[in-house]
């Protein structure tokens, strides 16, 4: 081990999580996730794509994605997908709580 620096420096260390390396979520943002969890059971159109989505769709629906894998026991996102009057694919989504669970968490905990 190597010390770079003895100084002391006032800071505030970053938020956890938002340094992170890897692909970030580009459908289902931590944004998102934050406004479907404060309002389980409401559908809401996460974005618009020319074609169907599959593979995107199962790692939300198994809760695999990085960014929402810790929520796993306290309920399950549902995407839809349906044609709009412009020919392209609008994706929905909602948050469904496991019955019976603390209803009040965050993005990250």
């Amino acid at each position: 081990m190597t010390i770079k620096q003895t100084k002391i420096v006032r800071a505030v260390p970053p938020t956890a999580g938002a340094n992170r390396s890897g692909k970030q979520p580009q459908l289902l943002t931590d944004d998102k996730v934050k406004t479907l969890l404060s309002t389980p059971g409401e559908w809401y159109i996460i974005g618009t794509t020319t074609n169907w989505i599959s593979g995107v769709k199962s790692n939300i629906e198994k809760m695999t994605q990085t960014n929402i894998r810790h929520l796993h026991k306290k309920g399950r996102f549902e995407i839809k997908q349906r044609k709009n009057t412009d020919g392209d694919i609008d994706i929905y989504c909602r948050f469904r709580t496991i019955e019976g669970k603390d209803k009040s968490w965050t993005v990250g905990s």
